[in-house]
């Protein structure tokens, strides 16, 4: 009887060794955070946020080319701040544009980067993001105020 009990408190314990080690690998390898910040990467690309706009209105295919997935500083006023929620994530969106323009950039920060009121509309701001592409706002992720 005394051999039965040890083996059930062994099975016990590589039982519990393996949920444990399963926690762990869950924890630091399928639900690890990716960088969610260029702040600490060196840009490709400085522009201003008129010539950024103007460079996919004119041609989109050539600054898809130039633009897409580079880390861009971009420079320009502050439009608009908005508070996003969605299902993956809570975010930031600043939107800078030019006085009387329809397009401008999109740019989207992680909420644990940056608190809404870090920036009000009117403000000069330098923003640094991967640029994702264009629809109607040139979409910049992952982005960082430079200061």
């Amino acid at each position: 009887m005394a051999t039965r009990s040890k083996k059930v408190i062994v099975s016990l314990v590589v039982v519990l060794l393996l949920v444990l080690f399963g926690f762990v690998f869950v924890k630091f390898y399928v639900f690890r955070k990716a960088d969610t910040s260029v702040a600490s990467k060196k840009a490709d690309v400085e522009i201003t946020v008129s010539d950024l706009v103007k460079s996919f209105e004119i041609d989109e295919k050539a600054a898809n080319t130039k633009y897409l997935s580079k880390i861009i500083l971009v420079k320009g006023i502050v439009d608009n701040v908005a508070d996003t929620k969605n299902d993956t994530a809570a975010e930031i969106t600043i939107y800078l544009k030019d006085k009387g323009k329809t397009s401008g950039v999109m740019c989207s920060f992680d909420k644990s980067i940056i608190h809404k009121d870090a920036v009000k509309s009117g403000d000069s701001v330098s923003i640094k993001g991967i640029c994702s592409g264009y629809l109607m706002d040139v979409v910049m992720n992952k982005c960082a105020l430079v200061k």
